[in-house]
């Protein structure tokens, strides 16, 4: 294929964000990303695009058993050995609060380009409206994050929002999230990560955002009702 060709790169973007393109093709576009930012801007686009032909789509109240699907699919367990420290937190109230937003469209990208950095994954999330929050995306290397608000948020200024990384599949009972910082109301912020931040970021496969008092968390650990959960692929 001519990568030079833009018919042909927008024609691959549009499989690519659309979902058709699956298996090794998909895999074999991903890797294309590092080589080719055209690629990678054809495929942002096209994201934004689809995201825009959502935003009239009505909210559909999702059925009582659909939250219960999700967390079987999540391999959160509710027997006793595991509902202290994170994961009583996950459960309870924030746990309902979380189904509320179960409806939350999360969509990722591999890679993107920032000057001549090179960032990755970067995850756009968006409300149960599928209204654009925030993007996120990190360092190559996972030293800093690049969180960037979208336009004429409605957030709630007495309050923050902080980003976790959530403990991976296999973490033992009570292992707490790492807080990697809060995120910004408006405009672009630069979130540099210490050394825990980035082991925990290169070993989760979830990132979560609470709502927190202003500062961020008094405790260390999320308070307030978690309002997205979002897959990632290891940085760093």
């Amino acid at each position: 294929m001519n990568y030079r060709n833009p018919q042909l790169i927008d024609a691959l973007a549009a499989q690519y964000a659309l979902g058709t393109l699956r298996g090794a093709a998909r895999r074999r576009c991903e890797r294309l990303f590092s080589e080719h930012p055209a690629l990678v801007l054809a495929v942002q686009r096209w994201e934004e695009r689809l995201l825009d032909l959502t935003r009239n789509i009505p909210t559909v109240q999702p059925q009582a058993a659909a939250w219960q699907a999700i967390v079987q699919r999540l391999n959160f367990h509710t027997n006793e050995s595991t509902r202290s420290g994170f994961f009583a937190w996950w459960s309870g109230a924030q746990l309902a609060t979380a189904a509320a937003v179960a409806a939350v469209a999360i969509s990722l990208a591999w890679w993107t380009f920032d000057g001549n950095r090179i960032t990755q994954p970067m995850a756009t999330i968006a409300d149960a409206q599928q209204v654009e929050v925030w993007r996120i995306a990190a360092d190559k290397d996972g030293e800093r994050l690049r969180v960037t608000a979208a336009a004429n948020l409605q957030l709630d200024p007495a309050r923050a929002y902080e980003l976790w990384a959530l403990p991976p599949p296999g973490s033992a009972p009570g292992t707490a999230p790492i807080s990697l910082g809060l995120m910004p109301k408006v405009g672009e912020q630069i979130l540099s990560l210490t050394a825990t931040q980035r082991a925990a970021l290169a070993s989760a496969t979830r990132i979560a955002i609470s709502l927190e008092p202003l500062g961020g968390s008094p405790t260390g650990t999320p308070t307030g009702p978690v309002l997205y959960v979002a897959n990632v692929t290891s940085v760093g």
